[in-house]
């Protein structure tokens, strides 16, 4: 079999799969259509229940927030962060009231709070895409998962308490011991770093002062070379280019010094998508499919009771 042979028994394979659900799916309708009288209740039951599942008391939102890290490493805040993971309201002092020092009513419709990566496509510190499937690997130099950058997310009922949640969070996190001694840590760094690009500067300014204002831009250099001399005018190459990439470079350090004020910071507060995962038109599709579905399966026995009767006393 050559890839064409192949390639045309793949698309007839589709085309035999495409039949017989088309043909199943006639079959399903026709069972629906002739035990209505079962099929029909199902159906309202389901969208029933996805309407008041779906009423806007119990919509449920998504609320996430970007995080910076300053010291800590991504597995370290995910260590710290299992507790509220893995929070259950029927333990004692592993409830979110405990952890994240919460009232009842602010953890009223909190669940499910998860970490992901951040992507970066061009490598550039900007975050592209937040890793929702968790299907990237660490070790990708082509999408790089931001080492110093993370998404948190949860879900809630109650979107006017998502500023509260995630203040409580964040302050979770940074009364984490080892959060707390791994910033202690990097903010000593940056600092001696500052302090080094900023010496720098002033050693390059003082360098092309001496330059300018004491060895002079017109002078002549004298050579002897074997019975003669050679003359020749000093030209003085300025410091520009160092300069200003110690410039840059201590810009660079003063900013990232400027956002270290914790082990993890947020620069917004945590917000909340407006679209619940519950809304109306979606849970009302879902419900009608699948009691369409179970319509049919229960028709399927109806028609099929004597063969189910007739297999069970014998």
């Amino acid at each position: 079999m050559n890839l064409f042979d192949l390639i045309a028994a793949f698309f007839r394979w589709i085309g035999r799969v495409c039949k017989k659900s088309f043909a199943l799916f006639l079959d399903s309708l026709h069972l629906s259509l002739h035990y209505w009288f079962v099929s029909v209740p199902v159906i309202i039951l389901f969208a029933g229940l996805a309407f008041y599942y779906s009423r806007p008391l119990n919509r449920i939102y998504k609320a996430e927030g970007i995080v910076y890290l300053n010291g800590p490493l991504i597995e370290d805040v995910k260590q710290v962060f299992k507790p509220v993971e893995q929070n259950y309201h029927f333990f004692p002092g592993q409830d979110l009231q405990k952890i994240l020092n919460l009232t009842e009513d602010e953890t009223d419709g909190l669940r499910r709070f998860e970490i992901f990566n951040v992507i970066d496509y061009n490598n550039d510190s900007t975050v592209d895409m937040v890793d929702y499937k968790r299907n990237h690997k660490l070790d990708d130099t082509i999408n790089v998962v931001m080492p110093h950058v993370l998404c948190i997310r949860f879900l809630t009922k109650r979107p006017d308490n998502v500023p509260v949640v995630g203040e409580h969070m964040i302050a979770y996190l940074n009364n984490s011991a080892a959060l707390k001694a791994a910033y202690e840590k990097k903010k000593v760094l940056l600092e001696r770093k500052a302090t080094f690009w900023h010496d720098q500067l002033e050693k390059l300014d003082s360098l092309t002062s001496a330059f300018y204002f004491e060895q002079g831009a017109s002078a002549q250099a004298q050579m002897k070379w074997g019975n003669g001399m050679v003359l020749g005018r000093r030209e003085i190459a300025l410091f520009l280019p160092e300069i200003m990439d110690a410039y840059k470079k201590a810009e660079d350090v003063d900013h990232e010094l400027a956002k270290a004020t914790a082990p993890v910071v947020i620069q917004q507060q945590f917000t909340t998508l407006p679209r619940a995962i519950n809304g109306r038109l979606k849970c009302l599709v879902l419900a009608v499919i699948i009691g369409y579905i179970i319509g049919a399966l229960i028709a399927l026995i109806i028609s099929k009771r004597k063969d189910i009767q007739k297999w069970y006393r014998g």
